[in-house]
């Protein structure tokens, strides 16, 4: 007598079992997970922002800034987390929100990722053409960019030579 190929109602029942057990304690981990990568994604667009405004501020021989933008052509007050722009500074004391030469336009965050800045870096983060960071007046600036993901979070503390680095935080 030839055999039937197939499976059992009972084996079904028992794969299924076990794909909800895995399914149970994947998901938890893969929500941190994608979590975590939205922190990463955020942070490495804010440094890349960074490092093109010392790199085009040194290559130019003129003041560059960064700048929160929602619609990508002028300086707003809005927060970093609408956006921002890498363009040139204007001479003192010309205001920011001037249109000027817009280098490249970063969109907002991924969702629920929020950024902060102390200071006068919450306006604007401005290099010199020697690569450090300066108000446009001239005055001294330094201090750090916070972005936060839910009770993760990473710091970019920038100093007033112009370099940056990161360190994970508490939120």
């Amino acid at each position: 007598m030839p055999r039937e190929h197939g499976i059992t109602l009972v084996e079904l029942l028992v794969t299924l079992a076990v794909a909800v057990i895995l399914a149970t304690i994947a998901l938890p981990g893969f929500a941190g997970l994608l979590q975590e990568q939205r922190l990463i994604t955020a942070t490495n667009d804010f440094m890349a922002s960074l490092r093109l405004a010392r790199s085009e501020a040194v290559q130019r021989g003129e003041g560059v800034l960064i700048c929160p933008s929602a619609d990508g052509s002028h300086c707003q007050e809005d927060g970093y987390t609408v956006g921002w722009i890498v363009r040139v500074a204007p001479e003192y004391p010309a205001d920011i929100s001037e249109p000027g030469e817009v280098l490249r336009v970063y969109g907002g965050p991924p969702a629920a990722v929020s950024i902060e800045a102390n200071g006068t870096m919450s306006r604007y983060i401005a290099y010199r053409p020697d690569g450090q960071t300066r108000q446009i007046n001239g005055g001294l600036q330094m201090g750090t960019v916070s972005l936060c993901h839910g009770d993760k979070g990473r710091r970019i503390i920038i100093s007033r030579t112009g370099r940056a680095r990161v360190e994970g935080v508490e939120c």
